[in-house]
Order: C-alpha cells, then sequence, then structure tokens
C-alpha cells in the first residue's frame, strides 16, 4: 500500500466513524430544542421567531451539513476557524443571537522551554489584537475549573475571574461559558464564550454550545492525528530521498572513479603491447585487480542497500556479514557483540533501523574517524529496552559544532540517524570529543509501555 491509499483509507475511516456520531448529535440537538420550544409553546410561553419558511427538516439537514463539513475537514488552522464558524451558525438557527458573543479557541503550548505549558489564542472571534497575542496559565478560576474536571463550566461574574480579566473583551462580559478539549484524559485546550448578558448562556444555549463543542473536538483531533500522518509521511519521504543521495556520493567517490580509470589502463596495456610486453602485462594486471576492487565496492553497496540476510538470516547474521565485507573490501576493523535474547523481542522494523544506523555509523567512522576498530553492541539495557552502541577509537569530533552545520555530510548523517531511531520511538544519543573517539548510543523500546516512558525523555 502506498501513501497516498493510506491517507486516504484513513481519512475514510475517521469520516465514516464521525459520520455516525454527527447522525446522534446533530439529531439529539435539533430533537431536544424542538421538543423544548413546544414544550414553551404548550405552557402559553411564545417561542423564538424561527425563520420564515423554515422547517424543522431543513434546519436538520443545514446542521448536518454545517458539522458534516468541520468534521471532514484535516487541515488544522481551517479547523480552528470552522469550529467557531459552526458554533455561531448553530446558534443562530436555534434562533439564538451571536452579534455580541466573544469565542475562541485556546490551545495549550507545545514548547518546552515554558513550564507549566500556557493557553494561547488559537482563534478568536470577537478579540482585540492584545487579546489574541495573550497567554494564561489556566490554573485559575474557570478555566482551571473545566481542565480539572473535564466538564463545562459557567460563570456570572466574568470580570472577576483571576484569569479571564486579564482579556480586554472578557472585561465587558457579564457571563462566561468554556467547554474542555481532551483526548482521552489529557485536556490540550478549551473552548471559551463570553456575553455581555448575564443570562445568555441559558440551559438551550449551553446543550447547543457543547453538542457542537464535542464535534469540534472530534474535528481538532482528527486533523491532529492526519498531521501526525502528514509529517511522518515527509520523513519517510526525506528518509528515502537522503538515501538515494547518499547512494549517488558513494558511487562518485568509488566505483565510478575505479571505472573510469579502467579503460585508461587497459589502453595503456595495449599500446606498450608491442613495445614492453612485461610492462604491458603489469599494467593488465594491475586493471585485473582495480575491476576486482570497484566489484568488491558495488556488491558491499548493494549489499548495505538491501540486506537479504537480515531477512533470512537474521540481525546478528547481516550485522557480522556488514562487518565481514567491510574488513574484505576497505580493511576496516569491526567488531560484533550481540544479546541473542533481544532478537525475538525486536519486530522488522527495529532490526531495519538497527542495521540502517550502524552500517552509516560504521562508515562515517571509517572515512572520516581514521578509527583502528570499530566496536558495535546491542545489548539489553532493562527488560523493556535495549541498547545500540557503535564505538570506534577515531579522532572524534565536537558534536555541537558539527550538528550547528545542519548542509554538513556529517551533520546530515547525524541527523539521518537521529530520525531513523524516531521512526521506531527510539532514543537517539552520541558522545564525541576531538582525540577521544566516538560513541553512538540508541535506546530501543521492546514494549508499549517503554515506548511510552522514552517520550518524555
Amino acid at each position: 500500500m502506498n501513501i497516498n491509499s493510506l491517507d486516504f483509507i484513513i481519512m475514510i475511516s475517521l469520516t465514516g466513524v464521525t459520520a455516525l456520531i454527527i447522525g446522534v448529535g446533530v439529531g439529539y440537538l435539533i430533537f431536544s430544542t424542538d421538543k423544548k420550544q413546544e414544550k414553551n409553546k404548550s405552557n402559553s410561553h411564545p417561542a423564538p421567531a424561527k425563520r420564515k419558511g423554515e422547517s424543522s427538516s431543513q434546519r436538520m439537514r443545514k446542521m448536518y451539513q454545517l458539522i458534516t463539513d468541520l468534521t471532514t475537514t484535516l487541515n488544522y488552522e481551517r479547523v480552528l476557524e470552522k469550529s467557531l464558524d459552526a458554533i455561531l451558525i448553530a446558534l443562530r438557527l436555534a434562533d439564538h443571537s451571536t452579534d455580541r458573543l466573544i469565542s475562541a479557541v485556546l490551545l495549550f503550548s507545545e514548547n518546552d522551554m515554558v513550564e507549566p505549558p500556557e493557553l494561547y489564542v488559537a482563534y478568536g472571534r470577537g478579540l482585540p489584537r492584545t487579546d489574541s497575542q495573550r497567554k494564561t496559565p489556566g490554573m485559575e478560576g474557570l478555566l482551571e475549573a473545566a481542565i480539572e474536571s473535564g466538564e463545562s463550566q459557567l460563570t456570572k461574574e466574568a470580570p472577576k475571574d483571576p484569569e479571564l480579566k486579564n482579556f480586554l473583551a472578557f472585561r465587558a462580559c457579564q457571563s462566561a461559558f468554556t467547554i474542555p478539549l481532551r483526548a482521552g484524559l489529557d485536556t490540550f485546550g478549551v473552548l471559551l464564550f463570553g456575553h455581555p448578558e448575564e443570562d445568555y448562556f441559558n440551559t438551550d444555549c449551553r446543550e447547543i454550545l457543547s453538542t457542537v463543542g464535542h464535534q469540534a473536538q472530534i474535528a481538532l483531533q482528527n486533523a491532529q492525528l492526519f498531521q501526525e500522518l502528514k509529517s511522518e509521511k515527509d520523513q519517510i519521504i526525506k528518509v528515502q530521498e537522503e538515501a538515494r543521495r547518499r547512494l549517488a556520493r558513494a558511487l562518485h567517490d568509488g566505483p565510478t572513479q575505479t571505472v573510469a580509470a579502467i579503460p585508461m589502463q587497459i589502453s595503456r596495456a595495449r599500446h606498450l603491447l608491442n613495445r614492453d610486453v612485461d610492462a604491458a602485462a603489469e599494467a593488465l594486471y594491475q586493471t585485473e585487480d582495480l575491476a576486482r576492487r570497484t566489484s568488491k565496492q558495488i556488491r558491499h553497496m548493494l549489499f548495505t542497500l538491501r540486506p537479504l540476510i537480515l531477512e533470512s538470516e537474521g540481525l546478528t547474521a547481516a550485522l557480522e556479514s556488514m562487518a565481514e565485507k567491510t574488513r574484505e573490501t576497505f580493511g576496516q576493523n569491526v567488531s560484533i557483540k550481540t544479546d541473542p535474547s533481544l532478537m525475538d523481542e525486536l519486530n522488522m522494523n527495529a532490526k531495519t533501523v538497527i542495521f540502517t544506523i550502524t552500517e552509516e555509523a560504521v562508515n562515517n567512522a571509517r572515512k572520516h574517524a581514521n578509527a583502528d576498530r570499530i566496536q558495535i553492541r546491542l545489548q539489553r539495557l532493562q527488560e523493556d529496552l535495549a541498547l545500540l552502541e557503535i564505538e570506534d577509537d577515531g579522532k572524534g569530533f565536537d558534536v555541537e559544532k558539527v550538528t550547528d552545520s545542519y548542509e554538513d555530510r556529517d551533520s546530515l548523517g547525524m541527523i539521518n540517524m537521529r530520525e531513523r531511531a524516531e521512526l521506531v520511538e527510539g532514543v537517539f544519543h552520541i558522545k564525541s570529543k576531538p582525540g577521544q573517539g566516538t560513541t553512538i548510543q540508541v535506546v530501543l523500546p521492546l514494549t508499549d509501555d517503554a515506548a511510552d516512558r522514552l517520550r518524555l525523555i
């Protein structure tokens, strides 16, 4: 299955699941609103005027189309905008005025430098520019109550709220209503509304906001999942593109140069045949040796591109074969030590990543470190964690300086290894100093719980 078809299936799956929720949610919303209007009418209280010529079924179709449009949008920024649009239109369809309604989507910042994370205004309606750039911790008042309880909260003293009063728009509001946005047990933001009227957020209004707000929450989660999928797809494409560039560089620096030299050697031998047979024979011998070395280089490259032995005989055999070919082709001493008990606990993706990172690390050490020896160790770090180490006794380097040189080949190599480790939820680390060799470490999870722990590092 290619990436595009995978995207399509996920989109269809998300749409199918949300369609069921939409049907139930919209049906409940319209049914409850109409029933309350009928109850008001039976009690001789005049119901709000409906739009001329608009039946309940027409209103339901509008609402269904509105929320369908919201939940099938996968662009995160568009979802933020459509969420507030959907809420405003839903209120108007139920004959609630929205002229003075203040609304905003507040999300927790993912900036690791801020602890604890703060809420920022991801999108808003009716907010002045100063408010749209404001941040708040969500640790007091209405916001704190919604985040901690996971339930919607109402206040009729918005100007006195310890955090809402910092927003200019909410100083003019008497009432405020907030809905937490949750994924599982975690809250990732809130929907926040304010209005100058104290009783604006009555029961009907709150039900509409909660129902459409729940669909907005699903839409935000879907958009976030799709964005994560797209990021992973982009990362895979990037890794593939870098692999092609590596192959092109390896061909240019190795076999291409020697293959180009073979015709010149043959031409030299041909000219020497009639003048100096011994010199011609020596030239042919050198050509033969050149052809053999080129063949070895090409076979080594093909092996690293597609190590069939990894699939047929396993990771240890593949690493040992790589070490042997490196010694035969380049004269580089490489030793391998693996823990046999790990082999059944590592899936094929993890084994492929281990092989790829090891091959690249060995190749870098061979070309740049001038190392006498390279040691590869794969061992158990904890019961549910594995540790891969590639250590050389070469000249070492300044890690920070090379990492900052993003366009440098060595820097790109480290970035590629780090990204490959992340593909299997591993953690990549490199230790090196000039004159003290280099050690590359990759911690790999063996269980889902271990992967969860590594994400917190």
